[in-house]
């Protein structure tokens, strides 16, 4: 890698858990306090910002683009871990399929897809990111499960995914270069 790949988790979500995770929009707190972000030094010098398709990382991008001027571009395979599963998951099932994805990385929980499946579905995406520049500062926008799985395997902390995915916050960043985590996300 030849860029300083800046890894951003969305802002908080405004849950309504009568639609899909992927269509919640970022709620107006987290709007202001990714513009808070982006004014910050360590961000100064963005040159170029991708987003996941999801609307909460879009949302988020647009909001840190503001005192930017910078192209912002839309990468699927930087998705959250497919999580497809019939009828609404309170908030203790929806941690128990966390845990049973993120502790078993080859497996998929029902209606679920594999922590491995979208680790390389998320690497393939870095990668292109990567091609797209060249020494530049690039600001990824995604998801939690899935920075947990890409910071875990570039630290080699497989073992704890869990434990990281859930100290894991809004708008929790870390720093990649050269295939190493400069800077955690967790």
């Amino acid at each position: 890698m030849t860029n300083s790949l800046y890894f951003l988790r969305h802002a908080e979500t405004k849950v309504n858990l009568s639609t899909p995770a992927r269509n919640w929009p970022i709620t107006k707190d987290g709007v202001l306090k990714v513009k808070e972000l982006a004014k910050s030094e360590k961000f100064s010098e963005i040159n170029g910002i991708i987003h996941s398709s999801e609307g909460k990382a879009k949302q988020t991008a647009e909001a840190f683009a503001e005192g930017f001027d910078v192209q912002m571009y839309q990468l699927s395979g930087l998705d959250e871990l497919a999580r497809n599963h019939e009828g609404k998951l309170n908030d203790e099932e929806y941690r128990e399929r966390v845990h049973r994805t993120l502790s078993d990385w080859e497996k998929n929980a029902p209606g679920w897809e594999s922590s491995d499946s979208a680790l390389k579905r998320f690497e393939d995406a870095v990668r292109k990111v990567d091609i797209m520049f060249h020494r530049k500062n690039v600001l990824i926008v995604t998801h939690g499960i899935v920075l947990t799985l890409y910071f875990c395997t570039l630290k080699n902390f497989q073992s704890i995914a869990y434990e990281r995915w859930k100290q894991l916050e809004f708008l929790a960043w870390g720093l990649v270069r050269d295939g190493r985590a400069l800077v955690d996300i967790v």
